[in-house]
């Protein structure tokens, strides 16, 4: 059995830094697959990649990076309470 298959996420992770530099607005849910998670991940960093591209041709360059931007960070949040959780199963503390 995969170290994938008993982990979930931790709900640890924190996103979207706002006001005091230690405040933000999102944490991560608990307890969901990590499997669904890296799926969603995956998707969050699709669409922040689509949006990249469509920075070049000109036409509303400043909100479509913004917006790749806040998908690129939900995505990057998802992986690390993955990482954590994945770490955390592989040195023994949950099973």
């Amino acid at each position: 059995m995969s170290l994938q298959a008993n982990a979930t996420t931790q709900g640890a992770t924190t996103f979207a830094q706002c006001g005091k530099p230690e405040q933000t607005l999102f944490r991560l849910s608990a307890g969901v697959p990590v499997s669904d998670a890296l799926e969603y991940a995956s998707d969050l960093l699709s669409c922040a990649n689509r949006m990249t591209l469509l920075t070049t041709h000109g036409d509303n360059s400043e909100q479509c990076a913004m917006a790749a931007h806040y998908l690129s960070e939900m995505g990057k949040a998802v992986i690390d309470d993955v990482t954590t959780a994945l770490l955390r199963v592989e040195a023994g503390h949950d099973h």
